[in-house]
């Protein structure tokens, strides 16, 4: 049984974390609960129910110049810089892998993308890809490469929100 989507908090077990990628890993156990409270990034995990966590992702805000982003991030006499909300990890324990968790995660950042950008001005999620597999992954749902910028992948903001036409952010 796993619990919904939350952020990271104190009782949330995150020893024994193994999605296979080690600076994944290392993120989670060493830096997420520091990136966290001191906002530098923001980290949900999803946790079995004896809080271990099974899966996390963070999210932070970042910028991408005019030149590297595709078509349908930037428009015409867009800034130099366009802001994105940049998905800065996504992991799975290897445990638990094969499940939809990675899906229930990235479906759990757009919808956070959707309601921020609200309030925050959004053109896109981007996330730097660590490899051919996780590029896979992403474009699945829609991410596109960036120009000029290896392993970057952007998907619109105007796209997600076309994907979950009458689906409540608020979940």
């Amino acid at each position: 049984m796993y619990r919904r989507p939350a952020p990271l908090a104190d009782r949330h077990i995150l020893d024994g974390f193994d999605s296979g990628r080690p600076s994944l890993d290392a993120f989670l156990v060493d830096m997420a609960r520091f990136n966290h409270q001191q906002g530098y990034a923001r980290t949900t995990v999803i946790a079995d129910g004896d809080l271990r966590v099974v899966a996390y992702h963070a999210l932070c805000a970042g910028v991408i110049s005019r030149d590297a982003a595709p078509r349908g991030v930037k428009a015409h006499g867009a800034p130099a810089d366009i802001p994105v909300a940049l998905l800065a990890r996504l992991a799975v324990d290897r445990r638990h892998q094969g499940k939809g968790l990675g899906a229930a995660l990235l479906q759990n950042v757009l919808l956070s993308v959707i309601a921020a950008s609200e309030r925050v001005a959004f053109r896109a999620v981007m996330v730097h890809a660590l490899d051919d597999a996780a590029i896979g992954f992403y474009s699945r749902y829609g991410f596109r490469p960036a120009r000029g910028l290896e392993r970057t992948l952007l998907l619109p903001v105007q796209d997600i929100v076309a994907s979950f036409s009458g689906v409540d952010p608020a979940g």
